[in-house]
């Protein structure tokens, strides 16, 4: 989300000015106010995501845990999401990346969101 751009900067500035905590906390606090209200304003849950690393990778500095309510996944979901991210990563190991894409849109139309991290993929199911 474009939004979230300087807000790193804007946040190391703060930071570098003698731990100016407050100013830190208050970037922190109108990022999360921009993603409220992309998501009001109907973003879609792909467009958010850069805006909410950003904000997760910055409260870390703080050592805050941002985190949504999940939706309840049934079991059979879960599985059913589990299958076909593995179906991806090997997709994706075969650069067949095209194909992988269309298994994560497949997954985006179901309310799922991945996050590709060093550890591995990440999902979440989103509203």
């Amino acid at each position: 989300a474009q939004f979230a751009r300087g807000t790193r900067e804007k946040f190391i500035s703060a930071m570098d000015d003698d731990l100016n905590t407050p100013a830190a906390l208050g970037y922190l606090y109108d990022l999360a106010r921009e993603i409220n209200r992309a998501r009001a304003e109907r973003a879609t849950a792909e467009a958010l995501v850069p805006a909410q690393i950003r904000l997760r990778e910055l409260a870390d500095v703080f050592g805050l845990t941002l985190e949504e309510p999940r939706e309840r996944v049934s079991d059979a979901d879960a599985e059913k999401i589990e299958a076909m991210m593995a179906k991806r990563k090997t997709l994706r190991e075969a650069k067949k990346f095209a194909e992988a894409d269309r298994v994560r849109d497949e997954l985006s139309a179901l309310g799922v969101v991945l996050e590709d991290t060093p550890q591995g993929t990440i999902w979440k199911k989103v509203k």
